[in-house]
């Protein structure tokens, strides 16, 4: 009896702690979740615009990070509290009253449907480039651990990126 006792205490102390431990698994996310579908004409601001806004904010005191072009989250964090100090519609993006505050003249890029040489329906894969990296990521890349962009695979290739050896985007 005493054997059984003990063989069932530790069973059940096996199914205890196996059952409160749940190992770390990534998160990756399927190659069709990271595709933009571009269906309609949209404006953006282009890189050099994007520079300069990083550029006068980082002179105003307000932290963008290295001026790159590209939107992280610094910059979105920075655009959103000029915006609140300045009482502007915060956004956290790049908009012509945010140019116009900052004294910046923009110059837009239009990505339209009809030029392209598809359909209305262009599918444009999105890879993600940090900040201090010369690679272009897929989302769930263990290299993106510490910042992530997101850029369209275009843009990256255009920019010099190389793609990563290991997420292979």
């Amino acid at each position: 009896m005493q054997k059984f006792r003990l063989l069932f205490v530790r069973l059940f102390l096996i199914v205890m702690l196996s059952g409160s431990f749940v190992p770390y698994v990534p998160l990756l996310v399927p190659d069709t979740a990271q595709q933009t579908v571009t269906a309609h004409a949209g404006t953006s601001y282009n890189k050099a615009t994007v520079k300069k806004v990083q550029t006068k904010l980082n002179r105003k005191g307000y932290d963008c990070g290295t001026p790159d072009g590209i939107r992280g989250s610094k910059t979105s964090d920075a655009i959103r509290e000029y915006q609140k100090d300045h009482d502007l519609k915060v956004t956290g993006t790049v908009n012509a009253s945010l140019l116009k505050s900052l004294n910046i003249k923009g110059v837009r890029e239009t990505v339209s449907a009809n030029s392209t040489s598809s359909a209305s329906n262009t599918k444009e894969l999105t890879v993600y480039v940090t900040d201090t990296g010369s690679k272009y990521h897929r989302g769930g890349c263990r290299y993106l651990s510490r910042s992530k962009h997101a850029i369209d695979l275009s843009t990256a290739q255009s920019l010099g990126y190389d793609a990563c050896s290991v997420c292979r985007p």
